[in-house]
């Protein structure tokens, strides 16, 4: 009975972490490509 509730809950733990840090690191990564697209100029900020 814990085994399963073990598994759930990881499975669970796990979605939701890449729920939150995929987009996260899509953002952070849009970022650095746009900073770098304005090669260090910081017209829109």
């Amino acid at each position: 009975m814990d085994n399963e509730i073990l598994i759930t809950a990881l499975f669970l733990g796990a979605g939701l972490l890449a729920y939150v840090i995929i987009p996260g690191l899509l953002v952070m990564w849009d970022r650095v490509l746009d900073y770098m697209g304005n090669s260090g100029k910081n017209e829109e900020y």
